[in-house]
This record gives structure tokens, C-alpha cells and sequence, in this order.
């Protein structure tokens, strides 16, 4: 969600204001998912997944 609207993380999952600090878990699902929400939590956490492993590739 945009920090102008309360998110407290970008697109790739990163804390606004930080370096470095990447947040996966439930809390960055911006609306509450109509069926399994372990299964939401597991699409973010592979996602975050590649988009760490990208970063890692950048170094």
C-alpha cells in the first residue's frame, strides 16, 4: 500500500525510510485475503525471496 495511505513498505518490500530492511510476513497484505491466508503469506514470502536474491545479484 503507499505510504501516503498508511503502507509501511514499498514494492519490493522494503521498510519506507530504510536500507536493507525487508518485511515478510502477513502484516504487508494490504487487505484481509477471502481464502487461505497462509497461502497469501506464501506468495509474498517467494517473492521476497527473488526480489532478495536480485538484490544479492546487484552486489
Amino acid at each position: 500500500m503507499p505510504r501516503e495511505k498508511g503502507g509501511v513498505v514499498d514494492d519490493r518490500l522494503q521498510v519506507w525510510g530504510t536500507k536493507g530492511l525487508p518485511v515478510v510476513d502477513a502484516s504487508v497484505i494490504p487487505v484481509i485475503p477471502t481464502g487461505n491466508t497462509q497461502s497469501a503469506v506464501y506468495v509474498v514470502a517467494e517473492r521476497a525471496a527473488d526480489l532478495i536474491k536480485e538484490d544479492l545479484l546487484k552486489t
